[in-house]
């Protein structure tokens, strides 16, 4: 029994002082950004930039897209509650093929809101939260089709627990502005399992004490392993 204690004290050390080490690095060597035309879709936490390559500028008084503006129904779906460090889906659809609802581009897995937007021929789409990871699984700037649904997804992972909100902006692009059209706003309840408790204490915790612990747990196995074999 004490050999077995040593072993897993050995082990235990050697994974938290790896862990501690990697975490250590990744905070103090952060990795290069990407440059803006080799990303594939960036990873957002706020309202999104729009780079320089878009040329594009937010218009605050637009008559040359309003005049081409037209209302079709809208639909979003967001869960009514997530899991701390658990991803979902988010996904947003615009229907202006002339039906009555864009929620058929949904899954209905979720809870579905309907309404209602002015739009232009072409439409970017924005997901932002404070306390989410949010990554777009889609592009964020579309052309409104007269065949079928145009449809956002976002691939979001919750970083606080509690009640928490999610925006999702609409803006109407025509040559080089963009219009705000529509903003959603949805409250999700973000839970905590037992997993995401521990994970949320391990990131709490400093790297260097995780290291520190970890060469710890290392040396008291090891003495105790020799203590084991010296006995015999």
């Amino acid at each position: 029994m004490f050999r077995l204690i040593s072993v897993l004290l050995i082990l235990l050390g050697l994974g938290a002082a790896t862990f501690g080490f990697v975490q250590y690095q990744a905070s103090t060597y952060p990795q290069p950004d990407v440059p803006p035309k080799v990303a594939a879709q960036p990873a957002v936490r706020a309202a999104p930039s729009l780079d320089d390559d878009d040329m594009i500028s937010i218009a605050s008084v637009a008559p040359d897209i309003v005049s081409t503006l037209r209302t079709v129904p809208i639909a979003y779906e967001t869960p009514t509650k997530a899991k701390f460090g658990m991803s979902f889906d988010v996904t947003l659809a615009v229907d202006s093929t002339g039906d009555a609802s864009a929620s058929d581009a949904l899954s209905g897995q979720g809870t579905i809101v309907e309404s209602s937007a002015q739009v232009s021929s072409q439409v970017l789409a924005a997901l932002s939260g404070d306390s989410f990871n949010i990554v777009a699984a889609t592009p964020m700037t579309q052309t409104m089709s007269p065949l079928t649904e145009n449809v956002w997804r976002w691939r979001v992972t919750p970083t606080q627990t509690g009640q928490q909100f999610l925006t999702i902006d609409l803006y109407a692009l025509q040559n080089g502005s963009a219009l705000p059209l529509h903003t959603f706003r949805d409250e999700i309840e973000v839970e905590v399992s037992r997993v995401g408790q521990v994970i949320a204490t391990i990131q709490s915790v400093s790297p260097i004490a995780i290291f520190i612990g970890g060469i710890g747990s290392f040396l008291a196995g090891l003495l105790g392993a020799l203590r084991f074999f010296r006995g015999r």
